[in-house]
């Protein structure tokens, strides 16, 4: 049984909690990356890769820096994104005088005061009614730099799909800078049932159960929701949430007036409109959890399928002779499903999104694979097509496994532990494969090494990776 969002009832009215129904959680915005329309002024850090980043210098150790990523645009969610950055990925610092720091924490702060800024982002989105199975305004849009949301989803469910994908753009372009800028932004139609999506894609001849696909011909991701109820039931809530905290400033506003001159009365009576908000935000926090239980899998789905759009349009667009000014031609499928898995597993944490944890069934799968030495041997994976990615029936569901944990494990690799996802040396594996180069001797040109001691260095990574990204201590190399 799902659980349902809590309204709160005014005091005056009638006092104490009430059952209703609910979920909630969401988050922020990019822009072309280093690119602030605002008049606040940043920190900003020059990576290797091209990357700049804005925001504030949280701390500073003699290897890494922890930064937070800040993004601004008008009409859009504010992007706050925390990121560890190691000092020798570091080109070129521009610091803050001190006083200028001070206000732009000052500003962070005010912006969300007890990490629950995800509402004010959703509440400050411009969305805009669109048409939807031929009937006008039955729909919401939102439109970024990179993507259209379009859903008939309820508004509460759009507005934190919006926000969502926000931030997680903002994630893809802090290790994959886009290069194409003059890519279309791809459209994401977010049905609000699966029996509604399921009859879309019958009816676009499309025969397959997968509740999202990205569809690169037409530039287009389709997902189904099914909250329907749910997102009711939390709008719903929202409103009278609202009500009562206009209700509220009222009451505030006539206590005042009453006793102007006697602030130990107004204290008192005030104390009662300050714990009935306190209550009013606790509920609130409480929806938030079960709407981020209950979307879990919406948004990894999107986070999932979104990836893929945004690397064939932004970073690496196929072309049609394997590579052109704008890309040394498309990912190979091994790398861009396994980056894919990676982000799909980014999580909330105190109203950000964090990218570089080890998702922990995914990681324990992994390491019982390299134990019992199934795991997908690299000269395999390197050369492996799409054919490795697509379960048609029971018997190829081992192989498919052993393929997609064998990718993302050694793409969290490359990318958190080689630090070679966004830089050039990938640029040239990428064209050399799309040039027809061997796979296996592209990559032991990119990681500079033999396959057979990088696989082994690999394997040993794997085993000591924590859920939380850290690495436990060495232990001697399997046998």
């Amino acid at each position: 049984m799902t659980a349902r969002p809590i309204a709160m009832h005014s005091g005056r009215r009638a006092a104490g909690w009430a059952a209703l129904a609910g979920l909630a959680i969401a988050l922020a915005a990019p822009a072309e990356p280093g690119v602030v329309k605002s008049d606040w002024k940043f920190d900003s850090i020059h990576l290797k890769n091209g990357s700049i980043l804005r925001g504030l210098i949280l701390e500073e150790t003699p290897t890494h820096v922890r930064f937070q990523n800040v993004r601004r645009q008008p009409g859009r969610p504010t992007v706050v994104f925390t990121t560890l950055l190691v000092r020798s990925d570091i080109t070129q610092w521009e610091r803050l005088s001190d006083a200028e720091r001070q206000l732009l924490k000052t500003r962070l702060n005010q912006l969300d005061p007890a990490n629950e800024g995800e509402r004010q982002r959703m509440e400050e989105l411009d969305l805009q009614k669109a048409a939807w199975a031929e009937r006008p305004k039955a729909a919401f849009r939102y439109d970024s730099d990179q993507f259209s949301l379009v859903s008939n989803a309820p508004e509460e469910i759009v507005r934190r799909s919006a926000v969502r994908l926000e931030q997680i753009y903002t994630a893809y372009s802090r290790f994959l800078t886009p290069r194409h800028k003059g890519a279309a932004p791809t459209t994401i139609l977010l049905y609000a049932s699966v029996e509604e999506y399921q009859k879309a894609i019958a009816d676009r001849g499309r025969k397959f159960v997968n509740p999202a696909f990205f569809d690169p011909t037409a530039n287009r991701i389709v997902c189904a929701c099914d909250l329907q109820r749910l997102g009711e039931d939390l709008e719903e809530v929202q409103r009278k949430h609202r009500e009562l905290r206009d209700d509220l400033d009222k009451q505030e506003a006539e206590l005042r007036r009453l006793y102007a001159k006697n602030k130990d009365e107004l204290a008192r009576h005030l104390q009662s409109v300050t714990d009935l908000r306190k209550r009013i935000a606790d509920a609130d926090r409480r929806n938030d959890a079960v709407f981020d239980k209950a979307t879990r899998q919406l948004f990894s789905l999107l986070y999932h399928e979104a990836f893929h759009a945004y690397v064939n349009g932004f970073v690496y667009p196929p072309t049609p002779n394997g590579q052109s000014e704008h890309s040394p031609g498309e990912l190979p499928r091994w790398l861009n499903e396994g980056l894919a898995q990676v982000f799909e597993t980014a999580i909330v944490e105190a109203g950000e999104l964090r990218v570089g944890h080890a998702e922990r069934d995914r990681l324990f799968r992994t390491k019982e694979l390299v134990r019992s030495g199934d795991v997908l041997p690299l000269k395999d994976l390197l050369r492996s097509n799409s054919k490795q990615f697509i379960v048609v029936h029971g018997g190829d569901r081992f192989e498919s496994d052993r393929a997609y944990l064998t990718s993302w494990a050694l793409s969290h690799y490359l990318m958190f532990e080689r630090k070679l996802i966004g830089t050039p040396e990938l640029d040239t594996f990428v064209r050399q494969v799309n040039e027809k180069t061997d796979p296996v001797e592209a990559f032991t040109k990119l990681i500079a090494q033999s396959l057979e001691s990088f696989e082994k260095e690999f394997h040993r990574y794997v085993l000591r990776l924590q859920p939380d990204g850290s690495l436990a201590p060495d232990s001697p190399p399997p046998k």
